[in-house]
């Protein structure tokens, strides 16, 4: 099968998240996308982070929306960082016979290189681009230009419209208690409200 890693925080997964999955899925005729939530995550401060167990299960809730959707605890589970290579190093190695694809944002994809082990994510994994924000096609092909003079990429840009929403500006949002059932997949909204998520306050 052709599978799409989409990782991140998820603290909480809504809709833009979904439509970086679909589109991928669509674009690339993918047979599946996991969502992966960070475990230990190298780039996130993890007193400040939603419980694993909860950003996972609301990635379980939005998976349950697309039949080609899947939830993993594969970072979750490790003892170790939640680096990507290590990732799809374990994922090639148990399921060999599987074609691996990364998704990533355009505006991850601007400091791609300073990732640990960039060029090893790239031997284990195409690498597919959402355009975000500021970084249209014409920004992202001549990163990836750069980036191929780096070192051996196959790195695609997903033909999709932007999605302007982020995590950040959805917990501050509820943390103003402001929830729009609009901004996420069905039933995630309603399990941010019955575990009382996102209501104090904290770092962004």
């Amino acid at each position: 099968m052709k599978i799409g890693i989409l990782g991140g925080s998820f603290d909480p997964i809504h809709n833009g998240h979904m439509h970086m999955a679909e589109s991928a899925l669509s674009a690339f005729a993918l047979d599946q996308v996991w969502l992966v939530p960070a475990g230990h995550s190298p780039n996130k401060e993890e007193a400040g982070m939603t419980a694993a167990d909860d950003r996972f299960r609301m990635c379980e809730i939005a998976a349950a929306s697309c039949d080609r959707l899947y939830a993993s605890r594969i970072e979750i589970d490790a003892p170790e960082r939640s680096y990507t290579y290590r990732t799809l190093e374990k994922l090639n190695e148990s399921m060999p016979e599987h074609e691996f694809f990364f998704i990533m944002g355009g505006d991850s994809l601007d400091y791609f290189e300073q990732w640990k082990r960039p060029e090893r994510i790239c031997e284990l994994a195409a690498v597919l681009v959402i355009p975000r924000d500021a970084f249209d096609t014409e920004a992202l092909a001549e990163k990836i230009r750069r980036i191929s003079g780096l070192f051996r990429c196959d790195i695609r840009i997903v033909p999709c419209s932007r999605f302007p929403l982020s995590s950040t500006q959805i917990r501050k949002s509820l943390q103003n208690g402001s929830l729009r059932d609009s901004d996420f997949p069905p039933g995630v909204a309603e399990y941010i409200k019955a575990k009382h998520l996102y209501e104090s306050p904290r770092k962004f």
